[in-house]
């Protein structure tokens, strides 16, 4: 193997191994937003859930005139 082939394989090597980093790269930054989405709408279902057990059990207290 002569020198300017070595360095084109060393050069398509490297090319080759950029294109499969950032792939790689691009791959797990979609599955971190999906999971970091997916989280946050279960935050905002939890708290809606809360709003409502809350704002239910408001509604189902009484008043007692005569503790007061």
């Amino acid at each position: 193997m002569t020198f300017e082939t070595a360095v084109y394989w060393m050069i398509l090597a490297g090319i080759a191994g950029m294109i499969f980093y950032f792939i790689d790269e691009w791959r797990l930054d979609k599955h971190y937003q999906n999971g970091y989405w997916a989280g946050r709408s279960a935050g905002w279902k939890s708290c809606l859930d809360h709003q409502a057990k809350v704002q239910a059990m408001k509604l189902d207290q009484v008043f007692d005139y005569d503790k007061n």
